[in-house]
């Protein structure tokens, strides 16, 4: 008698399981999206069609799509091993989120897909015929004439992959009055909204994807407000973990008196202005936690204008324990002192911007009483005073000027901060500490610092400096001698 046994699950149970793993509308229909993304579509077109119990969900891309066997394997339960290692555009990891998302609001789930100009295939689970056969059975036709009717609806032409969610019972139910559509309309909405802020770095750049919802497109939703020239950007600090690099850009956003009130009614975004204060984690450029002080700090109001991204790869996903939904991230303890220093210098920047709190500058009627000259933030872990680009004056100032006066007075104001006493000392001690081996450094090689550093060299040559004289100039500005290698390499590229 053999001493083990194959125990097969009972399909009807399990299916039902995986539809409480704790998904909503709109979590589900950004998990199926994640698929498109990962299949390098860029386009995506929604629908959400209102036919009382006969309404369904599409959602169809123009990605690379599936051959048969491809499409068989993504339709099984647990169709990637968790431990894999992904692709760097991979949105996925434990191979469940187009089943499970899919059950959590519908009872069948079509897919037909096409794959370099061949003919299209179609898998469906319907979770009826699950009921009546107690079978892993897969459809491999469109259900019923009116699922077909629909497919037909989705033509794909080179390749792409269409995902039909019919029978939304758990979307849906009777009574099919007004009212209920109503409710559909509005959850549609929320749909929209959170889809602009999960993919907002998706849907903007040069090769955006565009997403549509019934024919509409979808505009990105940007928590940091980066286009606003009132709004800080602090320093980014880069941390290694492992064989990946953790990436954290804090941002401050601006005083409601220096953005329109069309601008700040959106930057509240889905859940208001205190909820989305703190961490956005990013896994590979797709927002997982919308606003988290990690349970570091309250939410507080003072503290509602700092919001900070924090970048991940999907190697870390068991470091960071992300959950199944994409829906919780958690900083692994060796980091932690790291991610709470830099929520901390957030905090007070936030603060201050709230209370508008700084020096006084003069007694001028013109002049806010309550402008400050200077702001300061950590730069690799040495404290840095820095010109406040947002005091009223220079704000003013720099709407009079063209494209290319803001970037030389940029490079000026940059040298006059590099040379500040203060600096210079916090320099020499931050070295100092450095050599004693008491402190951690970061990355210089940042964006921030390379376009410092471009800008720097387009003053200095813009007025007539050649590159030895440039040099010679830089050698004697203490704080820029750790950028040494830098600067040689930006003004080699920059010839």
């Amino acid at each position: 008698m053999p001493n083990h046994e194959s125990v097969t699950p009972d399909a009807y149970s399990v299916i039902q399981s995986l539809r409480s793993v704790g998904y909503n509308l709109q979590s589900a229909i950004a998990d199926i999206i994640d698929n498109s993304i990962t299949a390098r579509a860029s386009e995506i077109k929604i629908r959400f069609h209102w036919n009382m119990d006969n309404s369904y969900i599409s959602i169809h891309d123009n990605g690379n799509g599936m051959s048969e066997n491809d499409l068989r394997q993504a339709m099984r339960m647990g169709s990637k091993n968790p431990l894999d290692r992904r692709e760097k555009n991979d949105l996925g990891r434990f191979g469940m989120g187009l089943k499970t998302a899919a059950f959590s609001l519908c009872k069948r789930l079509t897919v037909k897909s096409g794959y370099k100009h061949d003919e299209t295939f179609i898998r469906c689970w319907d979770l009826d015929y699950i009921k009546d056969t107690n079978d892993w059975t897969l459809i491999t036709h469109a259900a019923d004439n009116d699922s077909s009717l629909f497919l037909q609806q989705h033509e794909i032409k080179e390749s792409g992959t269409v995902v039909l969610l019919e029978k939304l019972d758990r979307i849906i139910t009777s009574p099919f009055n007004q009212k209920a559509y109503t409710e559909f309309l509005k959850k549609v909405e929320s749909v929209e909204k959170h889809i602009s802020m999960i993919f907002h770095r998706f849907l903007s750049g040069p090769q955006a994807v565009k997403i549509y919802i019934n024919e509409n497109e979808i505009k990105p939703w940007d928590p940091f407000l980066t286009n606003e020239v009132a709004t800080q950007e602090l320093a980014t600090e880069q941390f290694k973990f492992g064989n990946t690099t953790i990436t954290i850009s804090p941002y401050i956003l601006p005083h409601h008196s220096k953005i329109t009130k069309g601008t700040f009614d959106r930057a509240e975004g889905l859940k208001g202005w205190n909820a989305h204060q703190g961490f956005y984690v990013y896994r590979n450029k797709r927002l997982l936690v919308a606003g988290t002080w990690f349970n570091m700090f309250k939410k507080e109001e003072p503290f509602k204008l700092a919001r900070i991204m924090l970048d991940i790869s999907s190697d870390l996903d068991f470091d960071w324990k992300i959950d199944i939904k994409k829906a919780a991230a958690v900083p692994p303890q060796e980091i932690v002192h790291e991610v709470e220093k830099i929520a901390k210098i957030a905090r007070e920047a936030s603060y201050r911007v709230y209370y508008h709190r700084g020096a006084k500058l003069a007694v001028d009627n013109t002049v806010s009483s309550v402008d400050y000259v200077w702001e300061q933030i950590y730069k690799h872990g040495i404290l840095y005073h820095k010109v406040n680009r947002n005091h009223s004056l220079l704000l003013n100032f720099i709407t009079t000027l063209s494209s290319e006066q803001k970037r030389m007075l940029n490079a000026y104001l940059a040298i006059v901060e590099e040379n500040t006493p203060s600096n210079l000392l916090s320099y020499a001690v931050g070295k100092q500490e450095n050599n004693e081996g008491n402190s951690n450094n970061s990355a210089l090689d940042t964006e921030d610092a390379v376009n410092h550093i471009r800008d720097i060299i387009y003053a200095f040559r813009i007025s007539g400096y050649k590159d030895d004289e440039i040099v010679n100039r830089l050698k004697h500005m203490k704080s820029f001698i750790p950028y040494e290698r830098l600067f040689q390499r930006l003004m080699e590229e920059t010839n």
